[in-house]
């Protein structure tokens, strides 16, 4: 297939790339350490070139860099930046910008305090390092945050976080900024009619998990972890956001007097997720994901309603198939969406140096004769 043939050079050289990272030791219980994650695809969709042929781009997905360390014994932090999609369609203007920034405080490992840019506790996926993923990329398009209340599924707040019963049972809640001030509805000359959160209160997130095998203490969690023992573990989680989505609109007349103020609604989504991976010997594994989700932003919102993603591996040595299907139905009429892939991963060097293939396809809005999107993917990807 040509549109995958021409991508195999140019991800080699990818993941040959040279990496650094760096540590520094303060003291006895003070280091600092610098890593760099680097994800550069080549990637072919369907009617997307000019010519409305398959379009043929080579860019950086991800090119990140991470500061994390301690201060003391029981002070640590985390700092990363992120500049997404360099290059994507020819545009080298996408910006770099701090994506994590916080300070933890331990107390014990039943209680520890993050506070800053923190990673919404939300559902296991959505707190899974980009490092660590088993397929190409995030089911994003399940992960229905509301517009404008999150920064890559970050918001800056402050959350208590632990682990209970021999690290079995890990529980995160926060308290964080969320929907602050936002135009939801304008008038014509542009300015806002309708703004969210006229309280300024704060958004609750919270995420409790338990692992009947095995345990999982990483801040970010791991798509595979190349375990050698079972690792079985469930979670549940909550985001509520108040005043965050418009559910009724302002009326205004010839001159853009508002004659009705408009209505205000919640965000509510839930999720509940079960994570497997089980190694039948050191080359042989399975690892599987599925998450359910329940979102509602009012009756009228394309965003409200149910979905489940699913994503299943067999790990052979360094060689893994990997499929995956997202569904999202919503209450909206023919406003839900359908993602399949098929995929392929070399694990060369683990998560430091590996390369993923994908085969998507994808449907939104009318899903019986609606149109589709084929999209292949190449990606090398290098930690260090």
């Amino acid at each position: 297939m040509r549109c995958v043939k021409w991508m195999l050079p140019l991800l080699i050289l990818a993941v040959a790339s040279p990496a650094f990272a760096y540590k520094v030791q303060i003291s006895e219980d003070a280091f600092l350490n610098l890593d760099v994650l680097g994800q550069s695809q080549a990637q072919s969709t369907e009617k997307a070139a000019p010519d409305a042929s398959w379009s043929k781009d080579l860019f950086l997905r991800r090119i990140r860099l991470l500061a994390f360390g301690s201060l003391s014994k029981n002070v640590s932090f985390f700092f990363e930046t992120d500049q997404p999609n360099l290059g994507k369609n020819g545009d080298w203007a996408a910006p770099l910008f701090v994506q994590d920034a916080f300070m933890t405080v331990k107390v014990s490992d039943a209680f520890m305090v993050d506070s800053g840019m923190v990673l919404l506790p939300f559902t296991r996926h959505s707190m899974t390092g980009a490092i660590g993923l088993n397929g190409i990329d995030y089911h994003s398009k399940m992960i229905k945050f509301p517009d404008g209340t999150h920064k890559i599924w970050r918001d800056a707040g402050v959350q208590a976080r632990g682990y209970l019963a021999e690290q079995k049972l890990q529980y995160r809640v926060g308290l964080f900024g969320g929907s602050q001030n936002l135009a939801l509805q304008k008038d014509a000359t542009g300015k806002a009619v309708t703004s969210s959160n006229p309280g300024d209160l704060p958004r609750v997130t919270g995420h409790v998990r338990y692992a009947i095998s095995g345990t999982e203490t990483d801040f970010f969690a791991k798509g595979i972890y190349f375990s050698p023992t079972p690792i079985v573990s469930v979670g549940v989680g909550v985001d509520y956001v108040p005043d965050a989505v418009l559910t009724k609109a302002a009326v205004l007349d010839g001159s853009n007097v508002v004659t009705a103020k408009g209505q205000l609604g919640d965000h509510m989504g839930a999720a509940g997720d079960v994570f497997v991976e089980y190694p039948l010997d050191a080359d042989n594994e399975v690892v599987f994901q599925g998450t359910a989700l329940y979102y509602d932003d009012g009756p009228k919102a394309k965003t409200s309603g149910v979905g489940a993603l699913t994503e299943v591996g067999y790990r052979w040595h360094s060689l893994e198939p990997v499929v995956a299907l997202d569904y999202f139905d919503s209450e909206v009429p023919k406003a839900d969406y359908m993602g399949a892939h098929v995929g392929l991963n070399w694990w060369m060097a683990k998560h430091a140096t590996n390369v993923k293939l994908d085969f998507a396809f994808e449907k939104t809005g009318n899903l019986e004769d609606g149109p589709s999107v084929r999209t292949v993917t190449l990606q090398g990807q290098f930690f260090l």
